[in-house]
């Protein structure tokens, strides 16, 4: 199953990814479901990288199996 992504209304700034299947982690069941949570974020500039290019951050990752 492809991954779905969304927002929610409270967190603008999180986007959600929900995925179905063992996301890559051998033996682990195809009904394991794994949703993420990431944020861009801009470093501080420092020295030697005046303008840094965003990164995404993973917020939270939780995992469930389903039935």
């Amino acid at each position: 199953m492809a991954a779905t992504s969304f927002t929610h209304p409270d967190l603008p700034d999180i986007a959600f990814t929900l995925e179905r299947g063992s996301g890559g982690y051998p033996g682990l069941p195809s009904s394991w479901m794994t949703l993420v949570g990431t944020r861009q974020e801009t470093p501080s500039p420092t020295e030697d990288i005046a303008d840094p290019e965003p990164v995404t951050v993973e917020v939270c990752r939780i995992g469930f199996a389903g039935p």
